[in-house]
């Protein structure tokens, strides 16, 4: 049984050492659906970020809450190289 784990994670260690290395950013090209994931992966880091502070995930607009998520939400755009329209 122990022969099988040992193994087991040799096996493992070996399929983890051929994943090493950097990526290679020159390969990648921005495509037709960058804004969209960039706007879940913000939305997704706004709600987080509300979560941790005990805000609502969508207050309501007439609300102090609501312009923190909008601009954090519109600094993690910029961050990502995104202007508002």
């Amino acid at each position: 049984m122990t022969r099988f784990r040992t193994a087991g994670a040799l096996a493992g260690l070996l399929l983890m050492a051929g994943c090493g290395g950097g990526p290679s950013y020159r390969e990648w090209e921005a495509g037709k659906e960058v804004p969209v994931v960039a706007y879940d992966e913000c939305t997704e880091e706004v709600d987080a970020t509300m979560r941790l502070r005990g805000y609502p995930n969508r207050p309501l607009p007439e609300t102090p809450q609501f312009r923190y998520r909008k601009e954090i939400f519109g600094q993690c755009m910029r961050r990502k190289g995104y202007s508002a329209e």
